[in-house]
């Protein structure tokens, strides 16, 4: 096949320009749906468009991005990645959909307005600008973590604050997202504030509680298995045969919390 000069000119010209990031391959993921909740699938398509010339990608991955506070900047940090398809030849103008479904770890934060969740695309394609695609979802806690939180709410504490928080030493995620309460009822004046960690894990969850008097804090723990509430709560490291959610809604809603 010939080609006329000025066609051969174009295409020695779009190899360089592709890999400054013109002229090449572009990403759009599309979701099946917007929200979420930890523990469930994401489906949806990764649609790649040729660009100018033909290119070599190496892999392409999405990565679940989330908003954290470290050292009192805010920052956007990778919390897991997916391959979603390995090395593959895309030629120019070529259209390619490729279809995903990926799981969302259990430890997966609720999204906020001041924390969101993104879903980031990425193609790897050596000697060029990576083309990339960011999408916004909502996550949901999962349906225990709400009832949890209804029952904080029916104790007369009142939520102001999510905050995702950057710590190196928690496992296996390097983060964590407390759950902020204030009193609004028989503890107000006498409680400063109620915050609530979850680590809701893909067998078992922990709910550590934090209380603030003025200059004195006291912590509890509560931990059990999915499989049997009843048979596994631990509360402070100790054994109880007992509901977790009726030893919490106790706990709440004693004359005392101190």
């Amino acid at each position: 096949m010939y080609f006329g000069e000025g066609v051969l000119q174009k295409m020695i010209l779009y190899k360089p320009l592709a890999s400054l990031g013109i002229g090449g391959a572009t990403v759009d993921t599309r979701l099946e749906g917007e929200q979420f909740h930890p523990g469930k699938m994401v489906k949806g398509e990764v649609w790649i468009q040729g660009g100018q010339s033909e290119q070599q990608i190496d892999d392409i991955y999405l990565y679940l991005m989330v908003d954290l506070s470290k050292n009192g900047k805010k920052t956007t940090h990778p919390m897991k990645q997916y391959l979603l398809s390995q090395s593959l030849v895309i030629k120019r103008e070529e259209p390619i959909k490729i279809p995903f479904q990926i799981k969302l770890p259990m430890e997966t934060p609720m999204s906020t307005g001041s924390f969101p969740i993104y879903l980031k695309t990425g193609l790897d394609i050596k000697m060029a600008l990576d083309p990339t695609d960011l999408d916004k979802i909502e996550v949901f806690p999962t349906p225990l973590v709400q009832k949890i939180l209804k029952r904080i709410e029916d104790a007369e504490f009142i939520l102001y604050r999510i905050h995702n928080e950057y710590d190196p030493d928690q496992k296996p995620y390097s983060f964590f997202q407390m759950f902020q309460f204030r009193p609004t009822g028989r503890y107000h004046g006498y409680v400063d504030e109620l915050n609530v960690i979850f680590q809701a894990m893909d067998l078992s969850i922990r709910m550590d509680i934090e209380l603030i008097r003025s200059d004195r804090v006291l912590n509890s723990s509560f931990s059990w298995d999915y499989h049997d509430p009843n048979g596994t709560l631990m509360i402070n490291n100790q054994k109880v045969a007992d509901d977790p959610l009726v030893k919490i809604h106790e706990m709440l809603n004693r004359k005392t919390l101190y």
